[in-house]
């Protein structure tokens, strides 16, 4: 068992023995970050031989995913909006639904429109330094409380470019936060029920930081914070982007309305409400 392939077909089939997430996926990612190729090149040349070295470097990870440790922490990165960013287990690995939020500034701004955004929960900077990142106009305040993410954040900005116009700040929420000067608030806030916590994968119950996930019994404890927090502070005409579970479309117009001009929620490419946007 030398060839990519058949380490590839081997590994799989264990990992799907044992419940692992995307056996295939997992161990061709794997195998493509211990020989530093692209996947497509790993893929294309599936017949060559991996070297010793390199596979007892692929076993070892793969033993840990096998205990259903995440490939991107396994790898130390994920992507996101075609960018690469370091993650770790101090930070949520970057999900493809949040991506739905740079969609909606593309298609709302021109690329080179000048604007102030607040990112809230910035974790490992995905939001933030993409929207630096594709608006080169922005200037971008990344807020953060935990001192870890913070540290990742700052890597990931300095990595793409855009450290000089994205400044990190340790901060609960909107405390001490001049959002008045803010001209957009991007906020993938902690939003899971705590009822939906024996439903998720055990990968992500496992591993990823349970800060970042869960938010009282409805989800909604720290969006309620932070609408109470904006409440009289925001400024005429900014908008804020926040990300949802599917069942709490409803609950976030009802938080919202009262203190915005308008409120709307957006649907997933799976048709779920999944984005609100709000318009102070």
């Amino acid at each position: 068992m030398n060839s990519r392939r058949e380490i590839i077909a081997f590994w799989e089939a264990r990992f799907e023995a044992a419940g692992v997430d995307s056996p295939r996926l997992s161990a061709q990612v794997l195998l493509t970050h211990v020989l530093n190729l692209s996947r497509l090149n790993m893929l294309l040349e599936s017949r060559s031989l991996v070297p010793e070295g390199s596979f007892a470097a692929f076993e070892s990870l793969a033993l840990r995913r096998l205990e259903g440790e995440p490939v991107a922490y396994l790898i130390g990165r994920k992507e996101f909006y075609g960018l690469d960013f370091e993650v770790n287990p101090g930070v949520l690995i970057p999900r493809p639904e949040t991506e739905l939020m740079v969609d909606h500034l593309l298609g709302t701004f021109a690329r080179d429109a000048a604007f102030r955004v607040l990112d809230l929960g910035t974790g490992s900077g995905a939001l933030a330094v993409t929207c630096a990142a594709m608006f080169p106009h922005c200037r971008v305040t990344a807020a953060d409380i935990s001192e870890q993410a913070l540290a990742t954040a700052r890597r990931n900005a300095r990595k793409h470019g855009v450290a000089d116009r994205v400044a990190f700040v340790r901060a609960d929420l909107v405390q001490g936060i001049d959002v008045g000067g803010t001209d957009i608030i991007l906020a993938n806030l902690p939003y899971v029920p705590e009822d939906s916590r024996e439903a998720m994968s055990s990968e992500v119950l496992r591993h990823e930081p349970w800060l970042a996930l869960f938010a009282g019994r409805d989800g909604l404890d720290v969006y309620r914070r932070l609408a109470s927090g904006l409440r009289g502070r925001v400024r005429e005409g900014s908008m804020l982007l926040c990300e949802i579970d599917h069942s709490q479309g409803a609950a976030m117009l009802e938080l919202f309305a009262p203190m915005a001009r308008d409120v709307s929620v957006k649907k997933d490419l799976a048709g779920l409400d999944r984005l609100v946007v709000v318009v102070f």
